[in-house]
C-alpha cells in the first residue's frame, strides 16, 4: 500500500517519456513539452522523497527508479532529436561514448549482482539536474550546442564513477553517495 504512491510515479515518468517523443513528432510547442519534461524530472524527485517518508524505499523501487529514469531519459533524447539538429550530428562521438557507458552500467551490474543498477550517487543526481536544464533548452528550440557537449561529458564522467562503485562494491551497491564514500565504508585500497 505504501509503495503504490512511488510507483505511480515512477509508472507517470514511463509514460511521459513516450508522451514527449510523441509531442515532438507531432510538432508540439516547446512550452508543452517542457512542461511534460518538468513533470517527469519531478516526479523523478519526489518517488524517492515519498518512498522514503513512507517507509517504503526498498531496493527493488530504487531498482525501478533508476530503470525508469534510463527509459525516460532515452525517450526525451530522441525526442530532443526531433525538434533540434543540436545533438547528431554535432556530438555523435560524445553521445555514443556516453551510450555506450551507460550501456557498460548496465552490463556490469546485471554481471556482478544479478540486477540493474541503483548507486543513486551525488553526481548522478547532479547530473539529473544538467540534463533537465539541457534537454529543456533543446526542446524550446533554444541553441545550446555548448551546453549539450557538457553535459554529455559530465554524463561520461558519472558513468565512470558509478562503473568503478559497481566494480569495488563488495556487494550489490544502492544509494551509495559516492565511490569515495564506498571507499571509505568498506576500506577498499586503490593498487
Amino acid at each position: 500500500m505504501y509503495t503504490a504512491i512511488p510507483y505511480a510515479l515512477i509508472t507517470a515518468r514511463l509514460t511521459l517519456g513516450p508522451l514527449i517523443l510523441f509531442g515532438a513528432a507531432r510538432d508540439w510547442d516547446g512550452g508543452t513539452l517542457v512542461t511534460l519534461l518538468t513533470c517527469g524530472v519531478l516526479s523523478d524527485i519526489f518517488d524517492g522523497m515519498i518512498a522514503r517518508r513512507l517507509g517504503a524505499a526498498t531496493p527493488a523501487l530504487r531498482q525501478a527508479d533508476s530503470a525508469a529514469d534510463v527509459v525516460f531519459w532515452l525517450f526525451v533524447l530522441a525526442a530532443a532529436q526531433l525538434n533540434t539538429s543540436a545533438i547528431y550530428p554535432r556530438h555523435t562521438i560524445l553521445l555514443t561514448v556516453l551510450l555506450i557507458s551507460e550501456l557498460a552500467c548496465q552490463a556490469l551490474s546485471l554481471a556482478r549482482f544479478r540486477r540493474l543498477p541503483a548507486t543513486h550517487s551525488y553526481a548522478a543526481k547532479a547530473w539529473g539536474l544538467m540534463l533537465f536544464v539541457g534537454f529543456a533548452l533543446l526542446l524550446s528550440d533554444v541553441s545550446a550546442a555548448p551546453y549539450v557537449a557538457l553535459m554529455l561529458f559530465t554524463g561520461v564522467g558519472v558513468n565512470l564513477e558509478i562503473l568503478a562503485i559497481l566494480a569495488l562494491a563488495p556487494t550489490r551497491p544502492v544509494d551509495v553517495p559516492s565511490l569515495i564514500t564506498l571507499i571509505r565504508a568498506n576500506g577498499v585500497r586503490r593498487a
